[in-house]
């Protein structure tokens, strides 16, 4: 089976199923697993988590991304996610760099679910073109406001009589 995480993929989990043999290195995230498992070294394993159900310590996985990953707990109506135990690697958006990554998945791994909150907008894909978007912004720096040369002033009578004291006090002494 293939999937792929398209370039401009953002905001969503992958989740997937691992189950034996598992392939040396995998709670590492090295390359060499994830080609292994995904059939492909591209992904970055920074974005990438592997997690093993029964290390959760009374939390479910539901729990594990609710809080980890802040996913909503509407998630939980997913039977696919509820009911996975074992072994799960989290694939991130973030993972493929911002490229199209193909990953071609070994026997052993399933696709559970996708998951997360996509992103609503995206950018566009090439410059502006209207007559808008043309020319340059001309004009001069905008004539300081009146409260900034209320400020101006008053820090100038401020220095002035921190000066007249301080002479004060040296012919005082």
């Amino acid at each position: 089976m293939t999937l792929t995480i398209p370039a401009n993929d953002h905001g969503l989990i992958r989740v997937f199923k691992v189950t034996d043999p598992l392939p040396e290195g995998l709670s590492d995230r090295t390359p060499e697993a994830l080609l292994a498992l995904f059939g492909t070294d591209t992904l970055d394993p920074t974005y990438i988590d592997v997690v093993d159900t029964r290390d959760l310590s009374g939390l479910t996985l539901l729990d594990y991304l609710n809080q980890g990953y802040d996913i909503p707990p509407e998630a939980a109506v997913d039977p696919a996610l509820r009911d996975l135990h074992g072994i799960a690697v989290l694939i991130m958006s973030r993972a493929s760099a911002g490229r199209d990554v193909t990953l071609t998945l070994a026997p052993q791994v399933t696709h559970v679910t996708t998951t997360g909150a996509p992103a609503r907008l995206t950018a566009p894909a090439a410059p502006l073109t209207s007559d808008a978007a043309t020319g340059t912004v001309t004009g001069s720096k905008a004539p300081p406001s009146n409260a900034a040369m209320s400020g101006r002033v008053a820090t100038i009578a401020l220095l002035v009589l921190f000066a007249l004291v301080a002479l004060m006090i040296w012919v005082a002494s």
